[in-house]
């Protein structure tokens, strides 16, 4: 290339370019130079670099400069802050390249650039993702993204303890391997949907690491990289336990008036009827005897409601189950005539729970004994701890019930289990915990059921 061509395409670069020969000596400085270090030329060519160094940090008032030498020759950038006389800042950086041109004479060449642009973006770019990253981190919902099969690359502190693991578990692992019904067909409808680029909202459960059900509403939206193709999708997760509890309470207070209540009514109404005709005095004793039955019972269902309408009143607590065991245990003989046997308490044993976990597990225990029509009456409370949680079981040498209605007893939507057992699940999941039934021998319902309770343990306050 001509020379005075390469020339006049140095001289108009729109960075600085030096030329540093043997010595330190300047060679060649551009306009560029020139402006950014704020020193014509003719002051610069010619003197050695050293020298002019010196001049520099006089001049711009940076001591970074020291470290540039004509014979340090690392391609290694060196950043430094300059000020002008006009209190204007600059971040200048440079550049020094050592090259052989032959016959022993060594250059050094010099590139200076101004990349104050450059670092106050980053230092936006990174204070906006520090701003974004406390934003992430602190908000109630949960935050989760994942990849195009379905595999989460990324979850906020809400959502990593919304369903009870930490974020190390979560993340690299298909997030439908934490919902309830783990339904992949579901999954890859979901993904296709947002590979067209559907947003949606839906209804989704998780399963917490304690085996609570965690209801929550997904707001799901698509990502797409600058060439448009999917690369996954972020989700808003609200936890919407409340809401599906106050629905519940509101389903079970409407059944509770049209179902429970009224058919006690029914009775009283009908019997009532048949004091006032001239029937036989075993009918008319009869008659009182289901009255006052159907006035007991609702007694019993108006204090069961009363519980219920206090439990989100009253602040969970460290409780000793202990205590309360031992308590529930000596009224159930006392009541009931039954043989309890009571194994796994032997120490003060400390969960999360409040004041009515006696309610909790005496509708267990009473269910227990009421229920069952053999005289000599068995319940057996054994206590389990492992390593997160406690697992309080009752046990009964009743009928048993079939695998039909075991499945149906907690069934929300059908309330087989009554009254009782409705606030035994309300109470357990504000616990934290969850309630299930099995056979007290496996696989042979005949022999009594098995009540399952799993709590979590509370430090003592």
């Amino acid at each position: 290339m001509d020379e005075a061509v390469l020339k006049s395409i140095v001289d108009s670069s729109s960075d600085g370019i030096a030329i540093i020969g043997d010595n330190s000596v300047i060679e060649y400085v551009n306009g560029e130079w020139c402006r950014l270090t704020g020193l014509p030329s003719e002051s610069l060519l010619n003197h050695s670099f050293r020298d002019m160094h010196s001049r520099l940090v006089k001049t711009l008032g940076s001591p970074h400069f020291e470290r540039v030498d004509g014979k340090d020759t690392s391609p290694k950038p060196i950043r430094f802050e300059v000020t002008r006389d006009d209190g204007t800042a600059s971040m200048l950086e440079v550049t020094l390249r050592h090259i052989d041109v032959g016959h022993g004479s060594p250059k050094t060449i010099a590139r200076m650039v101004d990349v104050t642009s450059q670092v106050t973006e980053r230092k936006a770019l990174e204070e906006s993702q520090l701003r974004y990253g406390l934003l992430v981190e602190t908000m109630n919902d949960g935050l989760a993204i994942d990849s195009p099969d379905g595999m989460l690359v990324y979850c906020n502190k809400a959502f990593s303890e919304m369903i009870g693991y930490p974020p190390s578990e979560l993340v690299g692992k298909s997030w439908v391997d934490f919902t309830y019904k783990k339904d992949r067909k579901m999954v890859d409808q979901k993904a296709s949907d947002r590979r067209k680029g559907k947003p949606e909202r839906y209804e989704l459960e998780w399963v917490r690491s304690t085996g609570e059900v965690v209801p929550t509403i997904i707001s799901a939206m698509p990502i797409f990289n600058s060439s448009g193709e999917y690369v996954g999708s972020f989700a808003v997760v609200t936890e919407i336990t409340d809401q599906k509890e106050a629905e519940e309470s509101i389903q079970f207070y409407l059944d509770l008036l049209t179902h429970d209540i009224a058919n006690q009514l029914q009775v009283i109404i009908t019997s009532a009827g048949l004091l006032e005709r001239d029937l036989p005095q075993s009918y008319l004793d009869d008659a009182r005897r289901d009255i006052l039955d159907a006035v007991e019972r609702c007694n019993r269902l108006i204090t069961k409601v009363k519980r219920a309408g206090q439990l989100r009143q009253i602040p969970s607590s460290a409780v000793d189950i202990t205590g309360v065991v031992s308590e529930k245990a000596r009224v159930l003989e006392r009541v009931y005539g039954a043989t309890v046997h009571v194994e796994g308490f032997d120490s003060p044993v400390w969960v999360r729970a409040d004041s009515l976990l006696g309610e909790l597990l005496w509708n267990l225990l009473e269910n227990a004994a009421r229920h069952n029509p053999k005289s000599e009456k068995h319940v057996w409370i054994t206590g389990t701890r492992s390593e997160r949680s406690l697992d309080v079981s009752i046990a009964d040498n009743g009928p048993g019930m079939s695998s039909a209605r075991k499945k149906a007893l907690f069934d929300k939507s059908r309330r087989s289990g009554g009254v009782g057992l409705t606030l035994v699940a309300q109470m357990a999941r504000k616990y934290g915990g969850r309630v299930e039934v099995q056979d007290r021998v496996h696989g042979r319902p005949s022999q009594g059921a098995k009540f399952v309770l799993h709590l979590q343990y509370s430090e003592v306050a």
